[in-house]
């Protein structure tokens, strides 16, 4: 049992945008360094394990000892049981558009991540120009999930659904960061590459992207 929240937590990883919101919500909670790529591990990876086997970051534990994983639903389910101006109100097109570009982002990008960092995972070929191909065409379909979302969303100024930022904006803000995506994004839609770096500056946001990705 846990009195307080517990996220198990890596620099340069999902667990950054539910650092986030955690600090946003004004809640108690305890980081625990589970980094899995690191040699060794971090120092509650084992740990980790025993709560979600398959070791993935984010994995929250809520006070009570309720285990959360899955980012866009630790993130929603925090929404949800502490009310804040960080989600759209509930029934409007709004909210409905921030969990659906979430959810998209998670499903189409944040898996292709998962096949990027580990192609063995994906091919029972041992050949390392398959695991290579298999590199390339998870890259791709990153690149063609950004592609998707700048598209819908090619305003030059605020954020992604108006002038404030919501929970959606840091989410993809975080996601937008690895394999070069900013990069990506910046030569091919720099409006949106630019609404990104408005989600990096915010106040709340700067000092944990700064831990995170510096």
């Amino acid at each position: 049992m846990t009195t307080r929240y517990v996220l198990y937590t890596a620099n340069r990883s999902g667990a950054a945008s539910v650092e986030v919101m955690l600090q946003a919500l004004g809640l108690d909670f305890e980081l625990k360094d589970a980094t899995p790529w690191s040699d060794p591990p971090g120092p509650f990876f084992d740990e980790l394990k025993t709560v979600n086997p398959l070791g993935q970051l984010p994995t929250l534990v809520a006070p009570g000892g309720e285990i959360l994983t899955e980012s866009v639903a630790v993130l929603w389910t925090l929404m949800e049981r502490h009310p804040s101006e960080w989600v759209p109100a509930p029934s409007t097109r709004e909210r409905a558009a921030c969990l659906r570009w979430m959810t998209f982002a998670s499903s189409t990008v944040y898996a292709a991540v998962g096949v990027a960092d580990y192609p063995a995972r994906w091919t029972s070929s041992r050949s390392p120009a398959a695991r290579a191909a298999v590199e390339r065409a998870a890259v791709a379909r990153m690149q063609l999930g950004w592609d998707i979302v700048a598209r819908a969303f090619a305003q030059k100024t605020g954020f992604l659904l108006g002038p404030r930022p919501y929970v959606c904006d840091v989410y993809l803000a975080n996601l937008s960061r690895w394999w070069r995506m900013r990069d990506y994004l910046k030569s091919t839609h720099p409006s949106f590459a630019a609404m990104m770096q408005r989600v990096d500056r915010l106040p709340l946001v700067a000092p944990i992207w700064k831990r995170h990705w510096s």
